[in-house]
C-alpha cells in the first residue's frame, strides 16, 4: 500500500528534499509512559546544554527550513518550521509536554537530532499522506476548536484528500489525525535536505525505530522518499521486528 508521496511540484521547487519514512505498525501506546517521558526530558536537557547560548536560527539545522520558507515568500519568524519552535520554546524553559508515548518519543526524537518530525495516525488516513500544494477546497482543522482554515492556493502542505494535516510544510499539525494512546498504526515523516539534516535524518529515524521497537513493541516499516523515489510504498518497506 502506498502511504506516502511527495508531488513532483514540490521536488520542482526543492530537489533535494527527502523524507524518511517510518510506519509503526502494532504500537502498544499506553507501555513505558515513564521510559519516553523521561526519554523527553533528557531530550529537552541536552538540547538546554548544547545551544542555551545560541540563537536557533545560527543552527544549519534550523536555517536550511528559515531559508526554504523565505523562498516561498513566508515570513521565517511568523511561520517557523516544527522544530525550531520546539528548540526555541525549549530553550526558554518551555519545552514540550508529555502527551503520550509515540509522540514523546517523536518530539525526543526531533530535538536530539534537529529535524522536524511528524506523528499522524494512519487509521484516520485509508489513503496515506501526500506532500504537495494546496488545492481549492482542501480544508485545515487547528489544534484545539478553533474554526477550519482553507489554506492559500499553492501552499505547500501534507493532505489527506483535501483534509490538511500540516499546514506551511512543516509548520503546523491538524486536530486531525492526532496520535491518542489506542493509535495503533503511526506514520512518522522525517523531512530533510540532501547535504545539510540528511544524516541526522538517518539518525533520528534509526533512535527512533530502536524505542518503538523496544518501548512500544512496534513492527516498524522505513522507506525513503526523494526527487528518484517519491512514493514509499509500505510493503516495499524494510521491515524491523
Amino acid at each position: 500500500m502506498a502511504v506516502f508521496c511527495v508531488s513532483s511540484e514540490v521536488f520542482e521547487q526543492f530537489p533535494d528534499y527527502l523524507v524518511i519514512v517510518l510506519v509503526a505498525d502494532r504500537v502498544e501506546n499506553r507501555r513505558h509512559v515513564e521510559r519516553a517521558r523521561t526519554l523527553l526530558a533528557e531530550s529537552a536537557r541536552l538540547a538546554c546544554e548544547r545551544w542555551r547560548a545560541i540563537d536557533p536560527k545560527a543552527l544549519p539545522e534550523i536555517d536550511v527550513w528559515r531559508r526554504a520558507f523565505r523562498r516561498l515568500g513566508w515570513s521565517a519568524s511568523t511561520y517557523q518550521s516544527s522544530v525550531e519552535a520546539l528548540v526555541r520554546r525549549t530553550l526558554k524553559g518551555n519545552p514540550p509536554p508529555s502527551i503520550n508515548p509515540a509522540v514523546d518519543l517523536a518530539n525526543a526524537a526531533s530535538l536530539r537530532f534537529l529535524v522536524p518530525i511528524g506523528a499522524h495516525d494512519l487509521a484516520t488516513a485509508p489513503n496515506g499522506l501526500t506532500v504537495r500544494a494546496s488545492l481549492p477546497g482542501d480544508r485545515f482543522l487547528p489544534l484545539g476548536d478553533g474554526a477550519p482554515e482553507e489554506p492559500e492556493v499553492g501552499e505547500i502542505v501534507y493532505v489527506h484528500d483535501h483534509d490538511v494535516r500540516t499546514r506551511r510544510w512543516v509548520w503546523r499539525q491538524s486536530r486531525t489525525g492526532l496520535v491518542t494512546p489506542d493509535s495503533r498504526t503511526i506514520l512518522f515523516p522525517i523531512d530533510a535536505f540532501q547535504g545539510v539534516t540528511a544524516a541526522a535524518a538517518v539518525a533520528a529515524a534509526d533512535w527512533l525505530s530502536e524505542q518503538l521497537q523496544s518501548l512500544l513493541g512496534a513492527t516498524v516499516q522505513r522507506g525513503l522518499v526523494d526527487l528518484n523515489q517519491p512514493v514509499f510504498d509500505s510493503a516495499l518497506g524494510d521491515a524491523i521486528s
